[in-house]
């Protein structure tokens, strides 16, 4: 197929090679991503400041739609690069239908409570009565309407794991045009067209996810059968939820934020939220290598080349640090001129610049404080990404501003220098650790090389064919090295796969672990027939299945031929 064949570019020697032809299309789409989030707030900016603060207030309410969107579209691209390492391309496309099928499901959801909580939510952020009923109005729309941002992040994802960047490219590109076109026309009206205002860029937003949704759609793949729908959908969510839970934390520390300011005034409110517009701009060669890293590292990882994962980490993060200049130079030097682009108004300038130059600082440790976790949740390695997100957002960030708060409006944003340099220092520090990890897998391969014959045990697991896959992926990211065999056989006669693994005998119980830990038991029920004098009575049978049944025996002998 061909997305299998683009993934063959993952192959190519060079790194900045691969970078720079896969990044760019990524990084000119988020361009366009952001100028659009830029001209929305300058269009309701000019309609009115009230507006401008409803869209502060319900920026985080957005970032929650970005969460479940993208995070489960991470989880696809993830599973879906590694399916196509290992040649599985009917299981890639069966990961890409269960995406389709979540992506409609949380939006479901999501509308829903959005609509029931929304207004809530707006009365802890905002104050004058006119931002609250803007706040509202805006919000329920993009939520109600964000069907098109569910299915856009999937399938973009989709093509992005098999290498094609510009396809989605090409579609957020669409989908913001439509948005900065349709913005004016419906918030101002023309002709026969009414002014519909803070609505009318409500509307706007969801014509733009439309139109990229629509662009990606052919990315849709038919859903596998419920029950392997439910399998592969924890797969998926294993590999995406550092994400999710990444991007609500930011969420959550954007509300946390808000409410602090919100002590102050209206206008501090207003500040951040334009902050949040201003620095996506900013921040898009990032972003646009974050997305590429991470179908690039989970292929290299699969095919075991850990030298090459920290050289891609390395590369990236250095070409993001030397764009991040650009914006703190910016920042430094201009930031009443990026201010006055969104709004006149005395107060917010007041308040707004001093807190640009500091905030400002915080752009070049935000480099390994954001590259870091994205790396951790490329190689399978959730834990450390979830800490590192925690770290930045949870410990650091609320805290040390509500603190700094106390002294005063101007020192709370010293928080963010502050969060992004302690939780770069622990990324690195995780980073060096995982990087000893692979040095002692390379230690070991060279060491048994030289002897040529070392001490081995063989293990022998037959386990249910539904675990097979988990098992063999855990065993693969834990360097043991199997044949894979389908059987039959036991009390219910049903399929089953026999996994035959030589190792050393110090790693016989870490792979037992793994084992155990892959094979879940359940109960199901069974059809039984039963044969009556008059007829037969088909009957279910509750029974135990799944786990596992290992055997470990000596090697006498083994050799590498």
């Amino acid at each position: 197929m061909r997305d299998s064949c683009s993934a063959m570019i993952f192959d190519e020697d060079n790194i900045w090679k691969i970078l720079f032809r896969i990044a760019p299309p990524v990084m000119l789409a988020q361009l366009i991503q952001a100028m659009y989030n830029i001209v929305d707030s300058y269009f309701v900016g000019k309609y009115s400041g009230d507006g401008l603060t409803a869209l502060s207030v319900i920026f985080p309410v957005q970032l929650i739609v970005t969460a479940l969107a993208v995070g489960t579209g991470v989880g696809v691209n993830t599973l879906m690069s590694r399916d196509y390492a290992r040649g599985r391309v009917q299981r890639a496309n069966r990961t890409a239908g269960t995406g389709a099928a979540l992506a409609v499901i949380s939006w479901a959801i999501f509308a829903v409570l959005s609509s029931l909580f929304m207004r809530p939510y707006v009365a802890t952020s905002a104050e004058s009565p006119q931002a609250v009923e803007y706040a509202v109005t805006y919000g329920r729309i993009v939520c109600v309407g964000s069907l098109g941002v569910f299915l856009e992040s999937i399938w973009s994802k989709v093509h992005q794991a098999g290498g094609n960047m510009r396809l989605p490219m090409l579609a957020q590109i669409s989908g913001a045009l439509t948005n900065i076109l349709l913005d004016p026309i419906l918030i101002f009206g023309l002709g026969p067209i009414p002014a519909l205002g803070v609505a009318g860029a409500g509307y706007a937003t969801v014509a733009g996810q439309v139109v990229a949704a629509l662009i990606t759609s052919s990315a849709l793949r038919r859903p596998p059968k419920l029950r392997a729908l439910s399998r592969y959908a924890r797969q998926i969510y294993k590999l995406g939820y550092p994400s999710i839970f990444m991007q609500m934390l930011y969420t959550v520390y954007i509300v946390a934020l808000n409410v602090i300011l919100a002590g102050f005034c209206d206008e501090a409110v207003t500040v951040l939220g334009l902050y949040y517009k201003v620095q996506s701009f900013f921040f898009i060669p990032m972003a646009g290598l974050q997305t590429c890293i991470v179908p690039l590292l989970s292929y290299t990882n699969a095919k075991g080349n850990y030298r090459r994962c920290q050289a891609v980490l390395v590369d990236a993060t250095l070409l993001a640090m030397s764009f991040m200049l650009i914006g703190v130079a910016c920042f430094e030097l201009i930031p009443d001129r990026l201010l006055s682009i969104f709004s006149q108004d005395v107060r917010v300038l007041e308040i707004g610049v001093p807190a640009f130059r500091i905030i400002g600082l915080s752009f070049l440790p935000a480099v390994p404080s954001l590259m870091t976790p994205v790396f951790f949740q490329a190689i399978g390695k959730a834990i450390p990404s979830v800490i590192l997100a925690l770290t930045r957002q949870i410990f650091c960030l609320i805290p040390i501003f509500w603190g700094l708060s106390q002294f005063g409006l101007g020192y709370s944003w010293g928080a963010f220098p502050i969060a992004e340099t302690v939780t770069g220092s622990v990324g690195l520090l995780l980073y060096l650790r995982q990087r000893r990890e692979w040095q002692l897998y390379g230690a070991r391969d060279s060491k048994q090389k030289q002897k040529g014959r070392i001490s081995m045990k063989m293990i022998t697991a037959i386990i249910s064919k539904k675990d097979s896959d988990e098992v063999c992926r855990a065993l693969s990211e834990g360097r043991y090295y199997f044949t894979k065999m389908a059987s039959s056989g036991g009390f219910l006669s049903w399929g089953n796969t026999t996994l035959i693994i030589g190792t050393e005998a110090d790693r016989v119980k870490p792979a037992i672990e793994i084992i155990r830990s892959n094979c879940s038991k359940r109960v199901e029920n069974i059809p039984s027939t039963m044969q009556l004098p008059a007829h037969s009575v088909t009957a279910n049978t509750e029974v135990v299945v799944g786990g596992a049944t290992i055997f470990v025996t000596e090697v006498e002998e083994f050799e590498k031929i």
